[in-house]
């Protein structure tokens, strides 16, 4: 495997465990997925569903974090743990 195989790899297992800590974040608060999304600003919880399930390759992005880590209440790097 070459170095940009590798980065390609470890970068989806990157975002996959992000996906994972807030899944484990939220549910450790008794948060539900659509009280988050609202607290985000989406309108259905779908799109962050998404995010979190990380379905169709969807992720959060750094400002999705940033929020995450304001509305559960950890520090940001919390939800980065690789």
């Amino acid at each position: 495997m070459d170095f940009d195989e590798e980065l390609e790899v470890e970068s989806v297992k990157f975002l996959d465990a992000v996906s994972r800590n807030v899944a484990r974040i939220r549910e450790e608060k008794g948060m539900t997925k659509l009280e988050v999304s609202r607290l985000m600003g989406f309108m259905t919880p779908d799109h962050y569903s998404r995010m979190e399930l990380r379905s169709n390759n969807k992720h959060f992005n750094l400002k999705h974090l940033y929020k995450l880590s304001r509305i559960l209440e950890v520090d940001f790097s919390e939800l980065t743990k690789f």
